[in-house]
């Protein structure tokens, strides 16, 4: 049976984990970057929260208390979840070509709110711990997400983001080996290679 596109987290339904980088990640909560097929996997808060906590960059006991106040907050929440994905598209433009200064300005705004807020965590694998002017900050996970980002597009690594070319995805990966074309080589990968074998056939005489 072919791996899912997803996991489920503390009930939460959340994209399987494929971009090596928790930035990249945030960024694959949304498939259909170019325009086809398009669904997010951040249709509440809570996805948002429990997505950041799974990748290291919030404590879990951070994540549940900020969840408490976003059920005690409904609009504020909806509103930390739209500047979320306001955040994941200027990531995902920064990553993809760090060339383009109206991307990377973007970015250097949407981690000033978080600059006060960092914590350096030496030896943890991830080092972008954002505690916040208050703990029940709703930002926190974007704050925390757009400071991974920085890090990345300020270091070599970002040369290798890529983005998987399958049609309704885009998805954003790390090519560490340098030949790495997919998100997944068993979603995007067999369905473009089913999809060629399908054309041929039909030329065929």
């Amino acid at each position: 049976m072919a791996e899912q596109h997803w996991v489920e987290v503390d009930g939460l339904v959340l994209p399987r984990p494929v971009a090596g980088h928790p930035a990249l990640e945030l960024v694959n909560t949304f498939s259909g970057w170019d325009g086809s097929h398009a669904s997010d996997y951040l249709a509440t808060y809570d996805h948002l929260a429990v997505l950041a906590g799974e990748l290291d960059l919030l404590p879990a006991g951070d994540v549940q208390r900020l969840r408490r106040a976003a059920h005690r907050q409904p609009e504020a929440a909806a509103a930390a979840l739209e500047r979320a994905c306001t955040v994941r598209a200027v990531i995902r433009g920064a990553a993809l070509d760090p060339s383009d200064g109206e991307a990377v300005a973007a970015l250097t705004v949407a981690t000033r709110s978080a600059a006060t807020g960092v914590q350096l965590v030496p030896g943890h694998p991830a080092r972008w711990h954002v505690q916040g002017i208050s703990p029940d900050d709703l930002d926190r996970p974007s704050d925390a997400f757009a400071w991974a980002a920085a890090d990345l597009v300020t270091r070599p690594e970002v040369a290798r983001v890529r983005s998987c070319p399958g049609l309704g995805c885009g998805w954003v990966f790390l090519d560490t080996s340098g030949r790495r074309r997919w998100c997944s080589m068993q979603w995007c990968g067999n369905r473009a290679k089913v999809r060629a074998h399908a054309a041929r056939t039909r030329t065929r005489p």
